[in-house]
């Protein structure tokens, strides 16, 4: 059979006339097979890629989740060939994926993987990822439908998207739709968020923006609003006249690994405190939404996040640290400055706590302690609500 054979067996369907016919719009329930659509993941190479997106999209394929011309795109600073990357993604698959390993199901997904090789600054790479895409919505039936998963350090974002813009990507065709999707931490404080909010906007409409916290699709973690609001017992007395205070615990048995370009400048408060705790804490202090929907959800958590008080004495109410070498499960680790990559006179933190307290009817004088670090002997995400 001849490639303009398959082609032509693959009609392309605008996304706004995509639509499951034997579906009842009142049915909420999962699963939801998504309509014709590709990924494109820059920085594909690095650790998030491979260990969760990669094989993350193997799991979806494995249960009938995508359709069945999706298309996985990869951009990154390696001389690869596509069969090249389909070897990355295979490998990735393997050691990560959490459905089994099905050979019919790998290769109709590594039929649409392709590879673009380039920096961030390269115009010929991001045209040639402009050609990419166009080919695939022609032999895949993609409908021009794509979402742009920036799997980058922050500093590269404004430039990504830029380009994006440049050639054209950013814009769908009519009838089909265009996604970002950045990754954490989101700037460095509130004036450069604001600055990067300002440049992925200029390019992308908010609602084209997906700011991504990863930690909020453990099934633990959307359980609380169960224990919160489903459980007789727990609710009335969930406030300051019964509760002493809360701790909310993230700790990782592992160091940094190969996250030295990463981590090294960023260190634990903001890669965890800022997104995933913050999150964890107004899930756990929110009020029973009126709805559970995305809107209603985000008006809770940010009167929760809008109440939060910081201690006037900063450095009484937190603390910092490095881990430093020492035995840890029976084998002897090097501490962080050790660590390939890592200057050594470092100062960047990888042990990070603050106590802050909420000003609200519901918990005004209860403190809420976030703590999180590498190498503490054990990995464990823990609310302890300890009652009075």
């Amino acid at each position: 059979m001849s490639k303009k054979d398959k082609e032509v067996r693959v009609p392309v369907v605008p996304a706004a006339d995509w639509d499951n016919p034997l579906r009842d719009a009142r049915d909420r329930r999962l699963p939801m097979v998504a309509g014709p659509s590709g990924l494109v993941i820059f920085g594909v190479t690095g650790d998030l890629s491979r260990k969760k997106l990669m094989p993350a999209v193997y799991d979806l394929a494995n249960r009938g989740l995508l359709p069945p011309g999706f298309s996985l795109v990869g951009f990154a600073r390696r001389d690869w060939e596509d069969q090249d990357f389909a070897q990355v993604v295979h490998d990735a698959v393997r050691e990560h994926a959490r459905t089994p390993f099905r050979e019919e199901v790998w290769q109709q997904l590594a039929e649409g993987m392709r590879f673009i090789p380039g920096d961030f600054d390269d115009d010929t790479a991001f045209k040639q990822l402009k050609a990419a895409v166009d080919e695939l919505d022609g032999s895949r039936g993609t409908g021009g439908n794509f979402a742009f998963y920036l799997s980058v350090p922050p500093k590269f974002f404004p430039k990504v998207v830029q380009q994006l813009k440049k050639v054209g990507l950013a814009t769908p065709p009519a009838g089909a739709w265009r996604r970002a999707v950045i990754e954490k931490p989101f700037g460095h404080d509130l004036a450069s968020a604001q600055d990067l909010n300002r440049v992925v906007h200029d390019v992308f409409d908010p609602d084209q923006v997906f700011r991504i916290d990863h930690y909020l699709g453990k099934e633990t973690v959307q359980n609380i609003l169960a224990l919160r609001f489903a459980n007789q017992m727990y609710e009335p007395i969930w406030n300051r006249s019964y509760v002493d205070h809360v701790q909310i615990t993230m700790a990782e048995d592992i160091g940094i690994g190969g996250r030295a370009g990463y981590y090294d400048g960023i260190g634990s408060a903001r890669d965890v405190i800022q997104n995933h705790l913050l999150q964890l804490m107004a899930l756990t202090a929110m009020e029973e939404p009126i709805a559970f929907d995305a809107d209603a959800l985000l008006t809770e958590k940010l009167k929760v996040l809008k109440s939060v008080r910081l201690p006037e004495d900063l450095g009484r109410h937190t603390v910092r640290g490095q881990y430093a070498e020492g035995w840890q499960g029976g084998e002897k680790v090097i501490g962080y400055l050790e660590e390939d990559g890592i200057d050594p006179k470092s100062k960047t933190d990888t042990y990070a706590a603050v106590k802050v307290e909420i000003d609200n009817r519901r918990w005004a004088g209860v403190p809420f302690y976030l703590r999180t670090g590498k190498r503490l002997g054990r990995r464990v995400t823990e609310i302890a609500v300890v009652f009075q």
